[in-house]
This record gives structure tokens, sequence and C-alpha cells, in this order.
């Protein structure tokens, strides 16, 4: 009975100094499973390499520019909310932004240490060759202010160039979710 006392008083004790935090977790991402992949002018030699802990994601590897990407650009984002096992999705959130490189190229801007953690730095006209991912990281904390917890998220994050004819030049898949845990 003493053994038992102390394991509920040593539960108790520790529930008390455990915080639950919410976290975003990314639990997949690569290119487009599409047939033209090949054809975009960023590519990635194989999976897009990454860790996810605690709402930071870290990239690591390369990838490929294979020609000068410039304005006009457009990025459309498209969320896809669905259920925990991935049985049934449905579009829930749609953001096109145009103006890319002005965020690329904005030192002061949210986006800017992740664009300036590659080597060599990532700016606008983006010039062909191979850029390497160093201390790469995207903070996502801002992700939990956000009722997300108790679906999967599923993104597609296309990136296209307006000239005449407009063309698709990169396209990324996650899939994500945000869960509560204890922290101690």
């Amino acid at each position: 009975m003493a053994i038992v006392v102390v394991i509920l008083a040593v539960l108790y004790s520790n529930a008390g100094s455990c915080a639950r935090m919410k976290v975003y977790s990314q639990e997949k991402a690569s290119t487009c499973p599409v047939q033209h992949a090949h054809k975009f002018a960023i590519q990635f030699p194989g999976q897009l390499n990454f860790t996810s802990i605690d709402n930071i994601i870290q990239f690591h590897g390369n990838f490929s520019v294979t020609e000068v990407i410039q304005e006009p650009l457009e990025m459309i984002i498209v969320s896809n909310r669905c259920t925990l096992d991935m049985k049934t999705c449905e579009q829930f959130n749609k953001v096109t932004l145009s103006d890319i490189c002005r965020h690329i190229n904005n030192e002061k801007g949210r986006w800017a240490p992740f664009f300036k953690s590659t080597d060599p730095d990532l700016s606008c006209p983006i010039k062909p060759g191979v850029y390497r991912f160093e201390h790469s990281i995207l903070d996502l904390t801002f992700f939990t202010n956000f009722p997300m917890e108790g679906y999967r998220w599923l993104t597609y994050l296309k990136l296209y160039s307006k000239s005449k004819p407009k063309r698709e030049l990169l396209c990324l898949t996650s899939q994500s979710s945000m869960r509560w845990v204890r922290k101690i």
C-alpha cells in the first residue's frame, strides 16, 4: 500500500510540473506527384529532407534552379482539411500571393532568415544553380494560434511564372497536424 501511495505522489508532483503545449507537426513534405515534375524550374534530388520538432521545421540537403526565376510570379497555397485517418478531405482555404520577389528580398520580413539560410543566399531574380540548405529553419509557432487540432492538413504550394504562357515552376505538397503534448 505504501508503494502505491509513493507512486501516486510522484505522479501527482510530476503532473504539476508538466505543461500542455500545442505543437505543429510537419509529417510529410515532397514535390507533387505529377508527371511533369521533372520540368519544374526548382528541382529536389529526391525526397524533400526535413526534421520537424516542436513547431520548428529544419530543411536539409540541396535543390537546383534550372533557369532564371523572376517576376511576375504567383504562389497559390491550397489547404485541405482531412480526417485524422485521411479517408476524407475537403478544401478549407486557398490563398493566392503575388509580388513574390518582394517577400524573398525583404531583409526584415518574417521569411528573411529562411531565404538567407541557403548557400548561396536566395534572392530575386533567382539565378540558376545548386542551392544548399544551411541551418534553414522555419519557426511555425504562429500556426498554434489557429484551431487546427483534430485534423490532418494536406497542403499544396504551387509557384507559377505569370509570363505568357503561365507555367508551373514548383509544386510542393505537405501533410501536417496539430496536437497537444505534455512538456516537462
